[in-house]
């Protein structure tokens, strides 16, 4: 299909772009890891995104956002430090697609390339809740938090009875 020749003939200018966009985008502690593994990382996700589309199927890149998930989980990212990445994927690619895929096959390219990177976030998404279900965090405690700082007994309904 000529959008995928495309994609992947410009992958290293689209990446760029991202990278671009990521400088700008970027929380601590995501905006530490070295410009080098960021555009390794955007490789990857393109070449993916890619082979999704060839193999006409969602396998990779579901595949791929769950590695993903559970590195940068256990790293301490957090979700959207990680959506950031893809967000600004997705965006450089869809511009490039406006500008370059021919008009009268765009919807049906947006589509497709709107379905393999959504595909991405959604089970990114999935994973971060599965992830941090299984994860142990400290519990909170409320009563100190219900306790207030006025003098007010602690059961309301108790100082009506005393009357």
């Amino acid at each position: 299909m000529p959008v995928i020749k495309a994609l992947e003939a410009r992958s290293h200018e689209l990446v760029d772009e991202a990278l671009g966009l990521l400088d700008h985008r970027l929380n601590p502690p995501y905006k530490q890891v070295d410009r080098d593994v960021l555009r390794r990382r955007l490789h990857q996700t393109m070449s993916t995104v890619t082979t999704a589309l060839t193999e006409r199927t969602p396998l990779p890149v579901i595949d791929y956002a769950r590695e993903v998930a559970r590195r940068c989980f256990n790293a301490g990212f957090l979700l959207e430090e990680v959506q950031t990445h893809f967000n600004a994927l997705e965006e450089t690619v869809w511009k490039f697609m406006v500008k370059e895929v021919d008009a009268a096959h765009l919807p049906e390219n947006l589509a497709m390339v709107a379905s393999v990177i959504g595909t991405i976030k959604d089970e990114l998404g999935r994973s971060y809740v599965e992830l941090a279900a299984h994860h142990r965090a400290p519990a909170i405690n409320t009563h100190k938090l219900f306790d207030g700082t006025q003098s007010v007994p602690r059961h309301p309904m108790s100082a009506k009875a005393a009357h």
